[in-house]
């Protein structure tokens, strides 16, 4: 068995290509897809929840989550068990659930035969853990607003995700793209759209990410800020916006 870990940045496209290897989770026609109706049609769920918790020999709250991470490890060790190689992408996944996916897959794969796993992060080596968020809470959803927020303080950063869809994780795909910015104008172009966005850029010390929240019709206008430049940053939002920014630390501003 094989358990190989890549990320983003990394050259995956060949696998993607190469016939042997079965795409999951990525944003092309001929990958399979989590999220949605494949997870819900998925039959006999809890007799595979079973069976990975006597793999792993504990009880994973995980496996019950209605969440993400839910999807990821019941229906990738359903593929497992019928497919040799997967590569799969994990779009969707925080940075916890990430590494709580591969923790249990690293138990799985040796009581597999002949299983290679290759799992692409998505995410950067950006270690989100020491960063603080601010946030500006925006009681409605204004397009210039935001426009001169990415204007203001994203310059030079990328798109966390490769991939876009609508709604974000559960129930039936409305819209999809890989293009974000098309996703973002469709999310802003009617009332009652949430979505999360994410931003990084590795060059940038002092605040490697950034945030667009869009929840109950209102804008959430973040950045990830180093620990040493808290203070600056706090004062220079708080000026901008004339408002004190919410302060989290691993957690979502509402």
């Amino acid at each position: 068995m094989s358990l190989i870990i890549t990320d983003i940045d990394s050259d995956y496209q060949s696998l993607i290509d190469h016939k042997a290897f079965t795409a999951v989770n990525f944003p092309i026609a001929n990958a399979i897809k989590i999220y949605g109706n494949s997870y819900e049609k998925l039959k006999g769920k809890d007799k595979l929840k079973d069976e990975i918790e006597n793999i792993i020999g504990f009880k994973d709250d995980h496996l019950r989550s209605c969440e993400a991470i839910e999807n990821f490890l019941v229906f990738t060790y359903y593929l497992l068990k019928t497919n040799d190689k997967l590569v799969v992408f994990t779009a969707g996944l925080s940075y916890d659930s990430i590494n709580h996916y591969i923790k249990i897959m690293k138990i799985i794969l040796p009581r597999l035969d002949n299983r290679t796993l290759y799992v692409v992060k998505n995410f950067s080596d950006i270690n989100e853990s020491n960063l603080t968020d601010l946030y500006m809470h925006i009681n409605k959803i204004d397009r210039e607003i935001v426009f001169d927020f990415m204007k203001n303080w994203l310059i030079g950063f990328k798109p966390k995700d490769e991939y876009f869809r609508y709604p974000q994780y559960f129930g039936k795909i409305e819209f999809e793209t890989n293009d974000y910015f098309e996703m973002l104008s469709f999310i802003l172009s009617e009332s009652n759209r949430e979505y999360d966005f994410y931003f990084i850029n590795k060059n940038n010390s002092q605040y490697p990410k950034g945030m667009i929240l869009i929840n109950d019709n209102s804008l959430y206008l973040g950045i990830g800020v180093n620990s040493l430049y808290e203070r600056d940053f706090i004062n220079k939002l708080s000026e901008e916006y004339r408002q004190d920014p919410i302060i989290c630390h691993g957690t979502l501003p509402y």
